[in-house]
């Protein structure tokens, strides 16, 4: 597997690459597009971003303590950038999701938003990072009788 900091240099590469930030959006929405549907169900109060001007919902799941994402948004660019955290999550342990950071965001040169919505990509990483915390702290630990 990739390691984050490797899928997000491919992800500023494949940005980088456009010749101008027109290009780069009609690229994210293309991204956008991708993201497989969520059940209408995952939907909820529970897995809405709180934060974000757009409505937005992510669902974190986990086989053997490794990480799923889905993702919707009634916004393209919304939902582009969260197919971009989908791409990253995918497949990692709570301890490398809790390492993610949203920095080479700006390095695509796709956020030129106004600084309101900035406080939403923290949103989004805060509501991810604490599902993740939540997930652990349901975790039981067998612990074995000595006697």
């Amino acid at each position: 597997m990739k390691s984050i900091e490797d899928i997000e240099q491919e992800i500023k590469d494949e940005f980088n690459r456009l010749p101008d930030v027109d290009t780069k959006y009609a690229y994210l929405f293309q991204v956008s597009e991708r993201l497989p549907a969520m059940d209408l169900s995952l939907k909820n109060d529970q897995n809405k971003v709180v934060g974000c001007h757009s409505d937005l919902w992510f669902h974190l799941s986990s086989t053997e303590g490794k990480y799923h994402l889905s993702a919707d948004s009634d916004s393209m660019v919304i939902k582009g950038i969260a197919a971009l955290l989908v791409r990253l999550i995918e497949g990692r342990s709570a301890a490398e999701i809790q390492r993610i950071n949203l920095d080479f965001i700006d390095e695509t040169g796709i956020w030129k938003l106004p600084s309101e919505r900035n406080n939403g990509l923290l949103a989004m990483l805060e509501h991810i990072q604490s599902q993740v915390n939540q997930a652990d702290d349901h975790k039981i630990v067998k612990v074995e009788d000595p006697t």
